[in-house]
């Protein structure tokens, strides 16, 4: 059976690789994170809720800023 996925080849479809690598490398630091602070303040549910979607965030606008500064940066 072939595979199906295609390198990202379009200036759009690289740009989304850049935003979910960028949300998944931001939401698990801050699960851990959130993990850690409900060692000591307990509700695991809510730490990890807060510092995940945090990490998330902050992830996605890295990404963001990364991409468009290499964007920016191969223009002639």
């Amino acid at each position: 059976m072939p595979t199906q996925f295609e390198s990202p080849t379009s200036g759009s479809d690289q740009e989304f690789t850049y935003m979910a690598v960028g949300m998944v490398g931001g939401a698990i630091p801050g699960i851990i994170i959130g993990l850690i602070i409900a060692m000591f303040a307990g509700h695991a549910a809510m730490w990890v809720s807060i510092t995940g979607g945090i990490g998330i965030i902050l992830g996605l606008l890295i990404a963001r800023g990364l991409y468009k500064k290499k964007k920016n940066s191969s223009r002639p």
